[in-house]
């Protein structure tokens, strides 16, 4: 009988806590930020019934952040009064479970919006609220698989490489174009890719960006600490491995923020991460004497140190000022597949920025917002050897790297942007400076030469087909500056119509045209009662140089940096002394532009469940003016394989002649298909899948065509042409105690280019294809990727909400399945790798980490 009591009591119990929890209600975390996306502060949200009544009420702290430990499920509203300038507003809620990360933007007091929200935000007319975004908050991607908690890289598989620019992606962080978040990852409030797609505030599309939020100052002490550790003992050996590297890996990372002083209008954030990486890469090459396989150490160290402190004078005006170090070393860089350990060299790199960021409301209907940081950058690479360069086509590459350069900037970027509201009308409209740079570069590359052979045969013969080398002082001072302008206007045409029409003007030293404006506009329409919006769009965007390609063109122009190329010499040349040799040179083509793309899309965003929404959409996009080299100094004589002697070239005076020109194209076709919310109680998220066909005649701004004369005859599939790829970010079975991160990639195979290994065309380029073969037509592997991340959260004390103390420890696993995903295809067929891969993504890792926040 003791027994059947006991169990009696436990059953009594269960139902008593079944109970409990069931009439236990819902919390409600979320922000009220301005138009610009900064936190409002001391805001009351009051929380109501359908009848009115007010169940509960908080107030923003000095984030704009607000929560609600326990509202009852169902419908209820979120009422917002006018407050300093800014409208009154009331949000819908339909609650069915937590809300984590609900963002209520107040609008100016001459515009009245209404939204309604389940577990996220409903559709929207606005621009920016497109379910199509790919937007995740600082909490959301805590409870992600996020390996080395690099957010950057695990957003960038959602972007699209026919929207970046020559430079890579663009990192808009609080507004102003960056190279990196500048602040840890915890210190992270909000990550979108996507953003209203033709916003003409940026100059490129939405898939070509990721927009960062950071975290504010706060009122009250808040912080965090992590601890990542990954082992090799845990983890599965590379594919091409012959034992497993003794890697290891360990980040140290946190932030804090509070109050400064006792008045409650300063506040203050600042953050910190320190990577010790001790990882390795595997070299899979062919030599002489047959396969070279090996792992290399690859080291490397990075820290991030950042603070920013914030002063509201009034309710009406905000400063902010701020300082960001960052500093890495790597070692053995560039080491791996085919490269050797010796042809590696070592980073070492520092930037140091100061950031100023001014908010004034000048009336209840106009913002103006000022955002200037001074950036210094120091960047200096060594070879690992100091010897002349070997490089063996599709077999390996090796002797030094030549690669000794230093470079310093000094670059100032201002973002001055005015936020006005008329009637229904919302206008923004700004002056940038993304960069304004002077720059200086010490350049030693290649000054003990450089042999390419065509196969390892030639190299056992000593017979190269080209050999380079250059000499001068390498020291050069220019300029790279970049203007931006802009003016856009929300207009609200009734009640289910929203149009934006916006243009914008660019400009870039280097690029003689002055006549880059870009119109762009877009449309979105309910014809419904708000579960269904159609959008359209279509604008203009111009692309840049990129990165630091300008100082090539500055540095080899004969006297800077006199280099040269010696066709079908002896191994090793002797008796030659390069001044004496016509020099090469890099330049700008006489009518070179800034290319521009024509993008457009329409789509369709259907809102099937109360927290799921599904979009379909075409995107179109068409590149004219695209960015390309050709060697304007090459034999005129067709190429001849039978023939070795060197061909002349049109002016003797000169080597080759890279020039740049703006005449290629690029075309791309896509239909992409989402899903964002949540599934019952078993999935909650956001995924996307793209069919897409990425075609054009150029590979970028410093490839060449195999025929110089003839480079629209490279028309092909584009080197990051995937048909199809898929990506999920999410959790299963949320907010319970068996939930699991999940993120999941499959992408089919990029192609890559069929190259005879030889230098039919006697350009010293080596590019040529066989007969009637054209570019990327061979086609490269898969990648399938699931990672998923297990943790739990350890409440400290009895606190909730703000004032809540917890430890958390998470397990993540990457490439839980261990599928070898490779990489690095030979196309060269005198290669006896050719069409096989050298590299391949790493095997299944495991990450573990604990971490404190109160």
């Amino acid at each position: 009988m003791r027994w059947k009591v006991h169990a009696a009591l436990l059953v009594s119990l269960f139902a008593v806590c079944l109970c409990g929890y069931a009439q236990a209600g819902f919390s409600v975390r979320g922000s009220v930020v301005d138009p610009t996306g900064s936190g409002i502060s001391g805001v009351t949200v009051q929380a109501k019934t359908d009848a009115g009544s007010v169940l509960d009420q908080a107030k923003t702290d000095n984030k704009g952040e607000f929560f609600f430990r326990s509202l009852p499920g169902g419908d209820l509203s979120l009422a917002i009064p006018a407050y300093a300038g800014f409208a009154a507003k009331t949000t819908v809620l339909h609650l069915t479970g937590n809300v984590a990360s609900l963002r209520v933007a107040l609008a100016l007091e001459a515009v009245q919006q209404e939204m309604t929200v389940g577990a996220e935000q409903a559709l929207s007319t606005d621009a920016s609220e497109n379910r199509d975004t790919i937007a995740t908050t600082g909490d959301q991607l805590r409870k992600l698989p996020v390996f080395d908690q690099d957010y950057i890289a695990a957003l960038t598989p959602f972007l699209d490489a026919s929207s970046g620019s020559s430079g890579g992606a663009t990192i808009i962080v609080d507004g102003v174009e960056m190279k990196s978040a500048g602040v840890s990852a915890s210190a992270i409030q909000e990550v979108r890719v996507n953003n209203d797609p033709y916003s003409s505030e940026f100059n490129r599309p939405g898939r070509g960006r990721i927009e960062i939020i950071t975290k504010p100052g706060s009122p009250h002490f808040h912080g965090e600490a992590n601890f990542i550790v990954r082992d090799s003992t845990f983890n599965a050996k590379n594919y091409f491995a012959l034992v497993r590297p003794p890697e290891s890996r360990r980040i140290y990372e946190g932030h804090l923020s509070g109050p400064v002083g006792n008045g409650g209008h300063t506040s203050f954030i600042g953050s910190a991460t320190y990577r010790e990486q001790n990882t390795a890469a595997v070299v899979n090459a062919v030599g002489p004497n047959g396969p070279i396989i090996q792992n290399v150490l690859t080291p490397n160290r990075n820290s991030q140190y950042s603070i920013r402190v914030t002063h509201d004078f009034s309710d009406r005006h905000r400063l902010s000022v701020g300082y960001t170090f960052e500093g890495s070393s790597s070692t053995n860089a560039g080491v791996g597949g085919i490269t050797l350990a010796e042809a590696g060299y070592n980073l070492n790199s520092r930037e140091d920025d100061l950031i100023f960021n001014d908010r004034l409301i000048l009336s209840p209907n106009l913002i103006n917002q000022l955002q200037v940081v001074f950036e210094k950058d120091e960047d200096v690479t060594k070879s690992v050897t100091n010897a002349q360069a070997i490089q063996v086509s599709g077999s390996f590459i090796g002797g030094g790297a030549q690669a000794d350069v230093a470079k310093t900037e000094n670059t100032i970027h201002v973002n001055e942007v005015i936020t006005w509201s008329h009637g229904r009308h919302y206008i923004r409209a700004g002056v940038q400076l993304p960069q304004f740079s002077r720059r200086a570069v010490d350049d030693h590359t290649n000054r003990l030469g450089t042999y390419k052979f065509a196969s390892l045969a030639n190299y056992a013969s000593q017979t190269p087909y080209v050999y380079t080398a250059q000499q001068g002082v390498g020291r050069g001072l220019y300029w790279i500056n970049e203007f931006g302008s802009f003016f856009q206007d929300q207009i609200k045409l009734n009640r289910r119509t929203q149009l934006t029409v916006g243009l914008r003007y660019d400009w870039q030293t280097f690029i003689g045209d002055n006549n880059n404006l870009a119109p762009r506009v877009s449309l979105a329409y309910s014809p419904g009662k708000g579960n269904t919006i159609l959008r359209v769009g279509s604008g203009v965007f111009y692309d840049r140089t990129g990165g630091d390609f300008p100082a090539t063109v500055k540095l080899h122009d004969g006297v800077v940096l006199h280099s040269v190329q010696v066709q079908n010499p002896k191994f090793p040349v002797t008796g030659i002394d390069p001044g004496t040799l016509p020099t090469n040179l890099v330049r700008f083509d006489s009518h070179v532009r800034a290319p521009y793309a024509y993008q457009y899309s329409a789509g369709v965003e259907q809102r099937i469940h109360k927290s799921v929404t599904l979009t379909a959409a075409y995107r179109g996009q068409v590149q004219a003016k695209s960015f390309r080299s050709r060697d304007a100094n090459a034999p005129m004589l067709p190429p001849d394989p039978s023939l070795t002697a060197d061909y002349p070239r049109p002016d003797l005076r000169y080597g080759q002649i890279q020039q740049i020109e703006s005449s290629g194209r690029t075309l791309l076709n896509a239909l992409d298909l989402s899903f964002r919310g949540q599934a019952g109680r078993w999935f909650s998220g956001q995924a996307q899948y793209t069919l897409a066909r990425f075609e054009g005649n150029t590979g970028g701004i410093n490839t060449f065509p195999q025929d110089q004369y003839h480079p629209n005859a490279e028309w092909g599939r584009s080197n990051q042409d995937q048909r199809q790829r898929f990506n999920l970010m999410g959790n299963i079975n949320p907010d319970h105690w068996l939930s699991l991160g999940v993120n999941a990639t499959l992408y089919a195979g990029a192609p890559y280019t069929e190259t005879t290994g030889n230098d039919y065309y006697h350009t010293g380029l080596g590019n040529a294809r066989p007969t009637g073969v054209g570019r990327n037509t061979l086609q490269g592997g898969g990648v399938a990727s699931l990672d998923l991340l297990y943790g739990h959260d350890f409440a400290i004390g009895k606190t909730k909400g703000d004032d809540a103390r917890v430890i958390s420890a998470n397990v993540s696993a990457f490439n839980v399945l261990n599928r070898t995903n490779y990489t690095s295809y030979i196309g060269t067929l005198s290669s006896s790798r050719f069409g096989r891969p050298t590299a391949a993504l790493a095997g299944r890792q495991l990450q573990f980490s604990v971490g404190y926040r109160f």
